[in-house]
């Protein structure tokens, strides 16, 4: 039987190790791309996997500095996209 602290460490093992995939698939999908507007939701996925992957991480080993990052990776790559997109829309971001 797996004790708590086990669980907890396993389940979080496994999470990041699922975060990580899915974290490679979209970097295929940014160096492949057809067109530009999949490279820019691409690279937005990234971005999200990634925070995903500091709040995991944060989780397991209790660091609250690091749901900091986190929150400040999903803020950059937010307004990262938006920018790009706006770019590709507009041909210019101001």
């Amino acid at each position: 039987m797996i004790s708590g602290m086990n669980f907890w460490l396993t389940a979080d093992g496994i999470a990041l190790a699922i975060a990580v995939l899915a974290t490679l698939l979209p970097i295929y999908r940014v160096l492949v791309g057809p067109t530009i507007p999949d490279r820019i939701a691409a690279s937005d996925a990234i971005g999200n996997t990634v925070t995903i992957l500091f709040v995991i991480y944060a989780s397991a080993s209790n660091s609250i500095f690091l749901f900091d990052i986190a929150v400040l990776l999903a803020i950059v790559s937010f307004i990262g996209t938006v920018a790009m997109a706006k770019y590709v829309d507009k041909g210019k971001v101001l």
